[in-house]
Parts: structure tokens; sequence; C-alpha cells
């Protein structure tokens, strides 16, 4: 069958092979450079995914498994959240709250969030494990007038992202950015570091349907153990 035959050779070329992505192309870019169509390309992909080759991402597309021994974050092109997209790769996820608290935030954070210094911030930090492994220091803030009843939740267990949601957070759009740093002596504790090894630093600024900050995070990574990718398209 030609679904079969175009299996085989998306598989020779994009996951036997050691590659610089662990993104597939896209349905439609698939079709186009095997000259099939896309329900073809479908059955191809379902198949490759039935033997455990590759997975689907929620506004990602199909990621290759087991490529390499690195964690792969999408969150900064995606909204995806931290729970959902390393259950979706078939992570195990644990968290350790190393803070969970109500404060008034200082001026950097203010300026983040648009609040005055009258206002009170939720803050919650926490070790991320992915397989039993620290992956990410998470530090959130969210203004407490927005979701008063954000403290009643157990966050070693709850995603920030799906309780934001459930009490009726609609997501706009985020800032974010990237960068390299070295660790400090806490962080290289927490997250297990050599000496000298670096981290990334995540910063993200969340913006609801009426352009207004929700939650500002900042989040570090092991710059070895990590990788962040993202689609463009247009």
């Amino acid at each position: 069958m030609v679904y079969k035959k175009i299996k085989d050779e998306i598989f020779e070329k994009y996951i036997k092979k050691v590659g610089d992505s662990d993104i597939l192309p896209s349905e439609r870019q698939l079709a186009s450079e095997f000259s099939v169509s896309r329900p073809t390309i479908r059955k191809a992909l379902a198949e490759l995914e039935d033997d455990d080759c590759i997975t689907k991402l929620s506004g990602i597309g199909y990621v290759i498994k087991n490529k390499n021994n690195k964690y792969i974050d999408h969150e900064l092109d995606s909204f995806i959240g931290f729970f959902q997209d390393a259950k979706e790769q078939g992570k195990n996820i644990s968290s350790k709250i190393i803070r969970q608290s109500i404060v008034q935030p200082y001026k950097y954070i203010s300026n983040k969030l648009g609040l005055t210094k009258d206002d009170l911030v939720f803050v919650l930090e926490r070790i991320r494990y992915v397989d039993n492994e620290p992956i990410c220091i998470a530090k959130s803030f969210v203004p407490l007038s927005l979701y008063p009843d954000i403290i009643n939740h157990d966050f070693s267990t709850e995603s920030l992202f799906d309780v934001l949601q459930r009490e009726g957070l609609k997501m706009e759009y985020a800032k974010r950015s990237i960068e390299v740093s070295t660790a400090s002596k806490l962080e290289k504790l927490y997250l297990e570091l050599k000496e000298n090894e670096p981290i990334f630093i995540f910063n993200s600024i969340g913006f609801d349907e009426n352009h207004k900050p929700f939650e500002y995070e900042i989040s570090k990574y092991p710059a070895y153990k990590t990788k962040f990718e993202s689609v463009v398209s247009n």
C-alpha cells in the first residue's frame, strides 16, 4: 500500500537519522514532499504513532520520540502548559513546592503585571520533575484580585495553567523570551547541576482576553538537559 511506503520513507528520512529538529514537517508539507494526498500522510503518521516512533502534541504537530535524552519544551510558541506539554510527551511529572504565599510585590513585578504597590500577588515557586529528574525551577506571580480562590489549590499535584483556565481565564497572547545564564548556588542544588553548568532563563508575561496581564513567570532550566523547540508557519 502507498501509505506504508510513505511511512518507511518518513522513518528513514526524519526518524532514523539524527537531525536538527524533533518536530516532523506538517501534513501539508509532507504531502507536497512525497507527492501524495494528506489522507495518505495521515495513515502513514498514524502507523508511526502506533509504532511509538512519534507522538502528536496539541498546537505543535508530530514530535519524534526518544531522539535524544533532552527534555523538549514547546512553550515558546504555544499556549500549552508545562504539565500538558510533558504529559503529551509521555513523561511522568511531579512538583515540589518551594514557596506558596501572598505578598505585596516589589516594583519590578508590579511593573510587569501593571499593579500598584498596594496590590497583592499570589507567588508560587516550585521544582518541576520529569521522570524523577529536576528539570525546571518555576516561579509565578499572579494578581490575587483576578483569582482570589487560587490560594486553595494544591500545586504539588495541580497545574497552575489548568487551575487558571478553570477559574475562567481566556488567554489571548504572551510575551516570552529565553536567555542563557550562570546558575546560583541554590539553583545548582535544586537542579542538581555540575560546576559551571549553565541554565536557560525563560520569561513569560501572559495576557487575558482584555489584554490584561494575568501572570508573570520566571522559569530556569538546565541548559544541557533541555531543548526549546517552536514551529513557524505562514
